[in-house]
Formats: structure tokens, C-alpha cells, sequence
């Protein structure tokens, strides 16, 4: 960065980002003299850092949000906007996140589906599945779902030296858990749409309605 006008007052500022790409890239910023100039020129490298990793890697992204898009819409539950969050992880490429908040997730959906069955919870997540299962509350599909989920839990929460560190199967396992995810909100919070546009729950008991309105929470952003 050279400064070729310095006074008090507004300055005229220029920067040549040489460390941006192959352009000789000249910017011209009027500040005043409350500005600091290094922090503007590290805000303006910073964008561009960030415009450019995300151009050269929208492709990728695109593809892995695609295999991983949750369903529309689900009641509006304090696990529903953290849901949201797993499939936006996995599309940019954050695995270790995304494993361990599906996992928190499907304990938040474990939980919630017992108490909207009257059930009494439980400690160990496992047993909460197998509750639900026995009593034919969910499928044998979604069991396995949730069981897939859950898988080596501890050692994503606890970081243990057991993680897989492979970026590809790290990745694998990321996209198997988000897809387990949406397999079990798909059956759980499943629904139809009538043809004067009314959204009808498989299993209301879930859902917020009443009458013609409902506490739902949309999932139709990317």
C-alpha cells in the first residue's frame, strides 16, 4: 500500500493489491481522518479473499447442497432453524460441523417426537429411538436413520483421536448424516399440499395448527 497524498483531512488513498491475482489492481478511497487505513485496506482485501473463494467454488457448493436440500417447511421447533444450518454447512464444505450438529439435531427431534407422544424422555439417545420404535412411532426406516446419525457421537463431540481426518471420507460421512437427517424430518414432518395451496401434515400431533394458520418455519432460502 502506497499513501501518495498524506495530510489531515480527507486523504486520497492508493492501493495496489499485487498479492489479489494477475491485475495491477488500483483503488482509490477518500477517507477522513477518523479512518484507519490499514483496517479499510484489510476490510478490502478480506472481501475480495472472500469474493473470490466463493465464485471459484460455487460450482461445488451448488452440487453439494443439491444432495443434502432439507424439506420446505416443518413446525416451527427450536431444532428448526439449527436443522436448516446442517445442509448449509455440508454445501460449504464444513463436515466437522455438520456431523455434529445433525447429531444435535436428531437428539432435539428424538426429544421432541417422545414429549408430542406423551412419552417420558431419555437420557441415553438410543433408548429414546428404541422407545419410539417399539411403540410405532417411527419406522424401522427411520430408526435406522437415526442410529446412522448418532453413530461414533462422541468422538465428533469430544474430538477424540478417533475422528476421521480423510477430507473425502470426512466429507462422505457429513453428506450420509445430513441425508439421514432429511430422511427422518421427511417422515416425521412429512406433508402434502392440497390444490387450494393447504399444507396437510402426515402426523399433525407435530405441527403448531390451528384452524387455518400454523407456527411453521420455511425452508425455501438456500
Amino acid at each position: 500500500m502506497r499513501i501518495e497524498s498524506a495530510h489531515e483531512g480527507p486523504a486520497v488513498v492508493r492501493i495496489r493489491r499485487l498479492a489479489f491475482g494477475t491485475r495491477d489492481d488500483t483503488i482509490w478511497l477518500v477517507m477522513s481522518e477518523k479512518d484507519d487505513i490499514e483496517s479499510s485496506a484489510e476490510r478490502i482485501w478480506t472481501e475480495d479473499s472472500i469474493r473470490q473463494e466463493f465464485e471459484g467454488t460455487l460450482h461445488e457448493r451448488v452440487e453439494r447442497y443439491l444432495q443434502v436440500k432439507p424439506i420446505n417447511i416443518i413446525p416451527n421447533a427450536p431444532f428448526a432453524p439449527v436443522s436448516s444450518e446442517c445442509a448449509k454447512l455440508f454445501r460449504d464444505g464444513y463436515s466437522y460441523a455438520c456431523i455434529s450438529l445433525a447429531q444435535a439435531v436428531a437428539e432435539g427431534i428424538v426429544r421432541y417426537v417422545l414429549a408430542k407422544n406423551s412419552c417420558e424422555g431419555e437420557k441415553v439417545f438410543e433408548k429414546g429411538v428404541d422407545k419410539l420404535h417399539k411403540r410405532k412411532f417411527i419406522s424401522d426406516e427411520v430408526k435406522e436413520a437415526l442410529l446412522k446419525i448418532w453413530e461414533n457421537r462422541d468422538d465428533y463431540h469430544h474430538l477424540n483421536d478417533t475422528v476421521e481426518s480423510d477430507r473425502q471420507k470426512l466429507e462422505e460421512l457429513a453428506r450420509e448424516k445430513a441425508h439421514a437427517l432429511n430422511d427422518v424430518e421427511s417422515y416425521v414432518f412429512g406433508y402434502s399440499i392440497r390444490d387450494d395451496g393447504a399444507l396437510v401434515p402426515y402426523y399433525p400431533k407435530y405441527w403448531d395448527i390451528s384452524g387455518s394458520e400454523g407456527n411453521v418455519f420455511l425452508r425455501f432460502d438456500v
